[in-house]
């Protein structure tokens, strides 16, 4: 049933839904609480102690509130069977008008004495449509919502749509419920204890057997995936094997074992029948780049051509300035830039058909529109691959006869959530550094220890060191209510610390690409010896000798984003320190900060983060659909994924239930589903 025919939703409401990936009753029902908040079981007024947490069920009589904006005091006279106690709530005015005088509420706070009185401060409520009908403990949902979309509104449109289904799912015995809980539940049953359950046993039975559900639909559609795997349309690269020899004795450096079982793995698929689709993932400094490069020279050893994308101008400039540099040692021409800054770009209009001539072009976006056209193209390797979709992806791959694909992480990916997640891929994981003496210390500056950032950046510049100050938005304007910790103000403020003799510059991605490169290149020459950024510096920088990050609101960044910021410096051994600021951090933030000054290892980090925050883009992982994103364990549990496989092939887990297609139909692969 689409989402717009749910009574009292309206089309705003659905829209928001829509936007967040719901578009069907059923979709919604899976909708997971992110939390319960328990009610224990009602005490007396008369019963209460002071400062002890308590739950009364009382009745509305007399309700106001003071103040006129922002947080105000409401005040409720309540009273039960044994007495009245004066309720205390600061929240928004808009509270007041939410209680009803005579409605029969369930508040949760303590007694305190003030001004000679008794007062019961709030701290959560239910009203009275949820209250539970017992004196038995009471579960409340808490959900991540779209934005629009009112707690209390989509409580009550779950209850009413759960009792209008009532009887056909009812009858609904799902046949993952057993293997999850280990009894035969209804699908009303499992629905009514995920949002609104009696007790935290059944609460628990309920999330693992909707995660299984996810769980096997991602493997129903992997398997589906894993079926796309098609012959090549074009000869392989026989002789890849050999020519991996040539391509490691011309590398600056001696590959780790992790590096060569890559390479190792990427020839023989190049070599082999089937097309290569490979997933590329490591650690920072882990050497990912001169792995993803092999493909390329194979493809143009052969006489064929090869295409690398990347996200961004500043990260296509910096690979095609490396390849630059390594090709000739290889007896290789030069690659040539498809970019919006390009040359080539600059001197044609859009819809100009532009031939690559050259056996290796890197590019950005660019090398995806319609107009760029290749001789003979086989093989594609795409970088931070999580930030272009399927259909980006596909676009370029149509340009050559099933070509070979790479598809490269720049971000550690969870081994479990990478063979779960990414199991219709070949995997290669990069876990060791060809430079692993680093020596990077990472220390927080929080609250008043803020003030020594300065005498700490001079100390550094006097030292010969170089320092990236990396903020969360370029201009104030994009802070909103927050206090600004923009680019744009901190680099005035700097200035005027470090005085004349340490010039420094911004570099973010407004700036024309030239312009971005010209103070890119001045960075690495040492010309300038501060560069004060945003996250455009995250990913592909490479200025060897830096040896100071410094990232500002840092409790704003993930822990796999500032991992990547951490990795811009110590990359060839240096001594080097990373500071993390933050004014006044959350506990829960703090707590995050804390754990990552003392973890350096990527897919630790990756882990850490996934459970925390959930996939969400941060993989990638929307594009298996809306399951992995409410469900992580679905991805993550090694448990419930090896369950999942073993359900995911029994018809029955593939036929429709009385909420058809509860996430979308998993049996669907395009051809293209593969990429």
């Amino acid at each position: 049933m689409p989402i717009e025919r749910l009574k009292g939703l309206g089309p705003k409401r659905a829209a928001a839904w829509r936007a967040a990936g719901v578009a069907t009753l059923a979709e919604l029902l899976r909708w997971p609480p992110r939390r319960h908040a328990l009610f224990p079981a009602a005490t007396a007024i008369a019963a209460l102690q002071d400062g002890a947490a308590a739950c009364i069920q009382v009745v509305v009589e007399r309700r106001h509130g003071s103040g006129r904006r922002g947080v105000v005091a409401t005040r409720f006279d309540v009273k039960d069977e044994s007495g009245a106690i004066a309720a205390i709530l600061f929240g928004p005015r808009w509270l007041v008008r939410s209680f009803r005088r005579g409605e029969r509420v369930l508040l949760r706070g303590e007694r305190r004495p003030r001004a000679g009185a008794l007062e019961f401060l709030v701290r959560a409520w239910l009203h009275e449509e949820e209250l539970p009908d017992s004196s038995e403990p009471a579960f409340q949902p808490h959900y991540a919502l779209p934005e629009g979309i009112a707690p209390r509104l989509h409580r009550r449109l779950l209850r009413a749509a759960l009792t209008a289904l009532a009887e056909p799912l009812s009858k609904e015995v799902p046949p993952w419920s057993e293997p999850a809980t280990g009894a035969r539940s209804s699908l009303h049953e499992l629905l009514t204890s995920l949002h609104f359950p009696r007790s935290d046993a059944a609460r628990s039975a309920a999330r693992r057997a909707f995660a299984l559900e996810a769980a096997i639909a991602v493997q129903r559609r992997l398997a589906a995936l894993r079926r796309t795997r098609a012959r090549r349309l074009s000869p392989p690269v026989a002789a890849a094997p050999e020519w991996l020899a040539e391509y490691v004795a011309a590398l600056p450096f001696e590959p780790t074992g992790d590096q060569r079982q890559a390479l190792d793995e990427i020839a023989h698929d190049l070599a082999s029948p089937a097309a290569m689709a490979r997933l590329l993932s490591g650690d920072v400094g882990s050497g990912k780049s001169a792995v993803a490069f092999f493909p390329l020279y194979a493809a143009a050893r052969a006489g064929r051509q090869a295409a690398l994308l990347a996200p961004t101008e500043l990260l296509a400039r910096q690979h095609h300035a490396t390849l630059a540099s390594l090709l000739p040692r290889l007896r290789i021409a030069a690659p040539a830039l498809v970019s919006a800054g390009s040359e080539a770009a600059a001197t044609r209009r859009p819809r100009d058909a532009m031939l690559v001539e050259a056996p290796i072009v890197v590019g950005t976006h660019r090398l995806l529109s319609a107009p760029v056209r290749f001789h003979d193209l086989a093989a594609v390797v795409v970088d931070e691959q999580h930030k272009f979709g399927v259909k980006q992806r596909w676009r370029l791959l149509e340009k050559g006869r099933r070509p070979d694909l790479l598809l490269v992480s720049a971000t550690p990916i969870p081994r479990t959530l990478a063979h779960t997640l990414f199991g219709h891929l070949d995997l290669s994981l990069l876990a060791q550094r060809p430079f692993d003496r680093r020596q990077v210390t990472t220390e927080l500056l929080v609250g008043d220890a803020r003030r020594d950032l300065g005498a700490r950046l001079r100390a550094e510049l006097e030292r010969g060191g170089k320092a990236f100050v990396v903020c969360p938005a370029i201009a104030a304007a994009e802070e909103g209510a927050r206090r600004p910790v923009a680019a744009e103000r901190i680099a005035p403020w700097l200035r005027r610390e470090l005085g004349a003799g340490h010039p420094l510059e911004l570099l973010h991605g407004r700036l024309a690409p030239d312009e971005k490169q010209r103070r890119l290149d001045a960075f690495s020459r040492g010309e300038l010896r501060v560069v004060v950024a945003t996250v455009v510096v995250e990913v592909g920088i490479d200025v060897p000798d830096a040896t100071l990050a410094v990232v500002l609101a840092a409790e704003r960044f993930g822990l796999s984003q500032l991992h990547q910021l951490r990795g811009r410096i110590g990359r060839r051994g240096h001594p080097a320190a990373c500071l993390l600021v933050s004014a006044d951090p959350s506990d829960e933030a703090l707590a995050r900060l804390e754990k990552f000054a003392r973890i350096d290892d990527g897919f630790e980090l990756a882990e850490l983060d996934f459970e925390l925050r959930g996939p969400g883009e941060l993989f990638g992982t929307r594009q298996h659909g809306l399951e992995g994103a409410l469900y992580p364990e679905a991805l993550l549990n090694p448990e419930l994924v090896a369950l999942a496989k073993q359900l995911a092939p029994e018809p029955q887990c593939g036929r429709k239930s009385a909420l058809a297609k509860p996430f979308g139909d998993p049996r669907v692969a395009t051809s293209a589903g593969i990429w």
